[in-house]
C-alpha cells in the first residue's frame, strides 16, 4: 500500500535502519544499503550525534527534512516525517526543484511518481522553459557573434589581423581621453595616464617586393606584425596604416629610454633573415615617436603627423632606427 501511493517514502526503524522504501525511492538506493546513513546525509534538521532523534524531532514539530545522497548524483531530497509508533519514523520524501535532475540521472517515467503528484507536468513546462530559453540563448549568441565579425572586419587589417586605419583612429581617440581624463584627476603619483604614438616604416621592402613577388612580401608583412604583437603588451595598439606602415599606440610608455629599448628590440627582431619561399629576405625598420607628455593638450593629428616627421629623420639619418620627438 505504501509502494502504491507514496513511491518516495522510507520506513525507519528505531535503529535507522530501512524497513520499507518506494519503488522510486529505491532506484537510489544503492545496492546493499540497510540503514539511512549509508545512503543520505541529513541536512535539515540541523545533523545532531543521532540522525534518528533529528528526525523525530522534525516530525513532532512539522519541520521540513533534507537529505542529500551521498555518492553521485548527489541529489537532494526534501520532504516531511510522522511517527509510526514503536519508535519508526515515515518519511515521504520529493525532489523539489532538482526534479529536472533527478528524472535526467536516474531515468524516471511517469509511472515513477504519484498520480496526485504534479511532477511529471512541472517537469514538462520546466523542459519547455529550458527549450525556449536555450534558442533565445543560441539565437543571441550567432547575434553576438556576427556583431563581433562584422567589427572585426570594420577595424581590422585583413591580411595581418592588426587593426586598419579605422581601428587605429579608434583607438587613438580613447588614448587622448584617458590621457585627459588623467590629467584632470592630477594622479599625484607621478603617473599622467600618457603614451606615446610610434610611427614605423619598413626599410627595403621594396626590394622584397620587386625580387620575390607579392605574396612573399605578404608573408614578410605577416611577420613583422607578429613581432610587433610579442614585443607589445596587450593594453598596447597595433595598426598596419598603409602597405609597409604600422602605427604602435604604446599605453603609459612616457619615458625615453624605455621608448629607445623597445625600438631597438623591434628593429633587432625585423632585421633577422626571414626565409620566405626558400629565399632569405632582409629588411629593416625606422621608427619616429611622439609622447603625449610633450603637448599640453595632446591631438591626434598633431601627433601622428610630429611621429612621421621623426621617422623620416630616422630615414634621412640612415635609417634602421628611431627617433624620438622633441618639441622646439
Amino acid at each position: 500500500m505504501l509502494a502504491g501511493l507514496l513511491p518516495m517514502h522510507l520506513l525507519l526503524a528505531a535503529d535507522g535502519a530501512i524497513e520499507s522504501a518506494g519503488p522510486t525511492l529505491r532506484k537510489m538506493l544503492p545496492d546493499g544499503v540497510r540503514k539511512l546513513a549509508e545512503a543520505f546525509v541529513l541536512t535539515r534538521p540541523v545533523p545532531q550525534d543521532d540522525d534518528h532523534q533529528a528526525l523525530q524531532m522534525a516530525a513532532r514539530t512539522s519541520e521540513r527534512v533534507m537529505l542529500r545522497m551521498v555518492d553521485e548524483p548527489r541529489l537532494t531530497l526534501r520532504g516531511h516525517a510522522i511517527e509510526a509508533g514503536d519508535g519508526r519514523l515515515l518519511l515521504n520524501l520529493g525532489f523539489g526543484i532538482s526534479l529536472a535532475d533527478a528524472v535526467r540521472e536516474l531515468e524516471l517515467k511517469d509511472s515513477d511518481f504519484a498520480p496526485s503528484e504534479l511532477a511529471m507536468e512541472l517537469l514538462f513546462l520546466h523542459e519547455a522553459n529550458r527549450a525556449v530559453m536555450g534558442e533565445l540563448s543560441r539565437f543571441n549568441l550567432r547575434l553576438e557573434e556576427a556583431r563581433e565579425v562584422a567589427e572585426t572586419q570594420a577595424f581590422s587589417d585583413p591580411l595581418t589581423g592588426l587593426y586598419n586605419r579605422r581601428g587605429l583612429e579608434l583607438a587613438l581617440t580613447m588614448a587622448l581621453r584617458s590621457a585627459a581624463t588623467a590629467r584632470m584627476q592630477d594622479m599625484g603619483d607621478g603617473s599622467t595616464g600618457g603614451f606615446a604614438l610610434a610611427h614605423l616604416d619598413l626599410d627595403r621592402f621594396k626590394e622584397v617586393n620587386d625580387q620575390f613577388g607579392h605574396a612573399s612580401g605578404d608573408q614578410v608583412l605577416c611577420r613583422v606584425a607578429q613581432i610587433l604583437r610579442s614585443e607589445t603588451r596587450s593594453n598596447d595598439t597595433v595598426a598596419r596604416v598603409g602597405g609597409d606602415e604600422f602605427v604602435l599606440i604604446l599605453a603609459g610608455m612616457t619615458s625615453a629610454d624605455a621608448l629607445t629599448r623597445l625600438s631597438e628590440r623591434i628593429i633587432a627582431e625585423i632585421e633577422r633573415p626571414m626565409v620566405v619561399d626558400r629565399h632569405e629576405c632582409r629588411i629593416s625598420a625606422s621608427i619616429g615617436i611622439a609622447m603625449s607628455s610633450h603637448y599640453p593638450v595632446p591631438e591626434a593629428e598633431r601627433m601622428l603627423a610630429d611621429a612621421d616627421a621623426a621617422l623620416y629623420r630616422s630615414k634621412n639619418a640612415g635609417r634602421a632606427r628611431a627617433t624620438l620627438h622633441e618639441p622646439s
